[in-house]
C-alpha cells in the first residue's frame, strides 16, 4: 500500500513538474516576439497617452482618452530612462520595455490564477488553470501588448482570490474575515481604474455575493450583508479618489464623460472578434462547460455548494452577458472571461482524468495537455511572420523629418506616438468620428483650416481620409507628399 501511495505521489510530482515547465516555456517563448512582432495600433495609442502624462498633460482635460488612467500614470515614470522624443532607438527600446512590463504582469496573473485554482480544486487544478491561461491564442496576443487590460488582470484575479478566501473562511473571526472582502473590493476598484471594461465584472460578482448572503439565512444575514457592503466600499474607494484627483485639476466632468458616458453610447458594431475567440479557444471553452457542470452538480450532494464556485460562475455569466451588450467587443474584452474559462477548464480536465481511473498517473495528463497546446504553438509560430519592420521604417521617416517639439497629425497609424499632438484628439479613427458631434468635427477641421494649429507632418491613412472632402481640400492646399502617406508643409512655417 505504501508503495502504491508512493507511486501516485511520484506521478503527481511528474505531472505537476510537466505543467510548470509548460507554463514557463509558453511565457519564455513570447520573449523573442516582443521586439519584432507588429505593434497593434492600440499599443501606440496607450504609449502616447502615457508619454503625454509624463510631459505633464492631464488626460481628458488636455487630450482625449476614453480609458481609465491608472495604467498611464503607472507607465509614465519610466520615460525618465528613455529619451523617446529625441531618439528613434530610445522610442523602440521603450516600446520593447513596455511589452516586457506586460509580460511580467502576465506572469504575475498566471501565479495568481494558480492560487485561485488551488483554492477551489487543489494544486493540479491550479497548475492547469495557469497553463490554460498562458496558452490561449487570444491571451497570448493581448497580454504582452502595451495596453491597460494587462495590469487590470492581476487586480481582477487577485480580487477573485481574496473574495474566495473570504467566502470560505467561515472559521475566522468576523472582523478579520472582513479584511478579505475589503481587499477584494479594492482590487476590483483598481481593475476598473486600469480599464473601465472591468465594470462588467461587477454585476456577476455582486450577484454571486448576493446569493451567498441569501444562502446564509437569518442567522448570518447581518454579517454577510456587512461583508458585501465592505466589498462595495472597497470598489468605490479607488474610483472616487481617482475622480477627486482629476476634479481638483479641472478634469472631473470630462473624466466621467470620456470614460463612461461616451463608451456607453459607442456606435461602432462588430462581432468578428467573437468568432476569433470561438475558433481559437473552443477546446478550453468546451472543457470549461464540463468544469462548470462539475461545480454546479456537486459530487457530494449531501454537502453545501462551494460559495467560491458560485461567485466564479456568476462572474463568468455576467461577463458573458456583458460581451453581448458591448457593440464592438474586441479581443481584449474577452481576457477576464477567458481567465475564468481557464479555471473551469482546469476543473473539467481534472474531473475527466479522474473519471478515466487513470487520473493518478502522469502520462494521461501529459497527453491531454500536449493536445491542448497544439493551437497555441501553431499561433506562436505564425506570429513570427507578423513583423513591425514597416512600422519602424515609417516611424523613422517621422523622426527624420520632425523634431521633438514638432506636432504630428495622425489618424490611426500611431506615427505620432512620441510627438506632440496638434489637437486634443491625438487619434482619429472612424469609431471616434462616429461619436463626434457636428460642432466637434467643425472645431477640429476649423482649427486646421485657420492655421491656428500647424502640423509639421500628417500621416494620411484611411481614417483621416474618412473625415471627408473638407479635410482633404485643406491637405491639398497646405501640404505636399511624395508617397501619398506622409504629407509635409508646402512651405516652411512662418517664424
Amino acid at each position: 500500500m505504501a508503495l502504491a501511495d508512493d507511486g501516485r505521489s511520484t506521478a503527481r510530482d511528474a505531472g505537476g513538474g510537466f505543467l510548470l515547465a509548460a507554463i514557463v516555456a509558453l511565457l519564455v517563448a513570447r520573449i523573442p516576439l516582443i521586439p519584432v512582432r507588429a505593434f497593434d495600433n492600440d499599443e501606440l495609442e496607450h504609449a502616447h497617452a502615457a508619454w503625454s502624462v509624463f510631459r505633464g498633460l492631464v488626460p481628458y482635460r488636455d487630450f482625449f482618452e476614453h480609458h481609465t488612467p491608472w495604467y498611464y500614470f503607472g507607465l509614465s515614470p519610466f520615460f525618465r530612462w528613455f529619451p523617446v522624443a529625441e531618439s528613434l532607438d530610445a522610442a523602440r527600446h521603450f516600446l520593447i520595455f513596455g511589452r516586457l512590463v506586460s509580460l511580467a504582469l502576465t506572469a504575475l496573473s498566471a501565479a495568481l490564477i494558480f492560487l485561485v485554482g488551488r483554492l477551489g480544486g487543489g494544486r493540479r487544478v491550479g497548475l492547469l488553470a495557469a497553463l490554460f491561461f498562458v496558452a490561449q491564442p487570444v491571451l497570448i496576443h493581448k497580454t504582452f501588448e502595451i495596453r491597460p487590460d494587462v495590469p487590470a488582470l492581476p487586480f481582477f484575479i487577485g480580487a477573485l482570490w481574496l473574495l474566495g478566501h473570504g467566502l470560505r473562511a467561515s472559521d475566522v473571526p468576523p472582523l478579520r474575515r472582513l479584511r478579505w472582502f475589503a481587499a477584494g473590493g479594492l482590487c476590483l476598484g483598481a481593475a476598473v481604474m486600469c480599464t473601465q471594461k472591468l465594470l462588467f465584472v461587477l454585476p456577476g460578482a455582486l450577484a454571486g455575493l448576493g446569493l451567498w448572503t441569501l444562502a446564509g439565512g437569518r442567522r448570518s444575514a447581518a454579517r454577510r450583508t456587512a461583508a458585501v457592503l465592505v466589498v462595495l466600499i472597497g470598489v468605490a474607494v479607488p474610483m472616487l479618489l481617482t475622480w477627486l484627483a482629476f476634479a481638483l485639476r479641472g478634469a472631473g466632468d470630462p473624466f466621467i464623460h470620456d470614460n463612461f458616458v461616451l463608451n456607453a453610447h459607442w456606435r461602432w458594431r462588430s462581432s468578428r472578434h467573437l468568432m476569433d475567440v470561438l475558433r481559437t479557444s473552443w477546446p478550453i471553452l468546451v472543457l470549461g462547460v464540463v468544469g462548470g457542470w462539475v461545480a454546479l452538480s456537486r459530487r457530494d450532494r449531501a454537502g453545501p455548494r462551494d460559495d467560491g464556485d458560485v461567485l466564479l460562475l456568476c462572474t463568468l455569466g455576467g461577463l458573458a452577458a456583458g460581451v453581448l451588450v458591448v457593440p464592438a467587443a474586441y479581443e481584449q474584452y474577452y481576457l477576464p472571461l477567458l481567465t475564468l474559462a481557464s479555471l473551469f477548464a482546469a476543473r473539467g480536465l481534472s474531473f475527466l482524468l479522474a473519471a478515466s481511473r487513470r487520473g493518478a498517473r502522469a502520462w494521461p495528463l501529459v497527453c491531454a495537455t500536449v493536445a491542448l497546446l497544439i493551437l497555441p504553438i501553431v499561433d506562436l509560430t505564425r506570429a513570427t511572420g507578423r513583423r513591425n519592420d514597416v512600422q519602424m521604417a515609417r516611424l523613422g521617416f517621422v523622426y527624420a523629418h520632425t523634431g521633438p517639439a514638432d506636432p504630428v497629425l495622425d489618424g490611426w497609424l500611431g506615427m505620432a506616438v512620441f510627438r506632440p499632438h496638434p489637437l486634443p484628439y491625438f487619434f482619429m479613427h472612424r469609431e471616434l468620428q462616429a461619436m463626434l458631434t457636428a460642432s466637434e468635427k467643425d472645431a477640429y477641421l476649423g482649427a486646421l483650416e485657420s492655421r491656428s494649429v500647424r502640423p509639421a507632418l500628417i500621416a494620411m491613412d484611411d481614417e483621416l481620409r474618412a473625415l471627408g472632402p473638407r479635410f482633404l481640400a485643406f491637405v491639398r492646399r497646405d501640404y505636399v507628399s511624395d508617397d501619398g502617406l506622409f504629407y509635409l508643409p508646402a512651405s516652411p512655417p512662418q517664424k
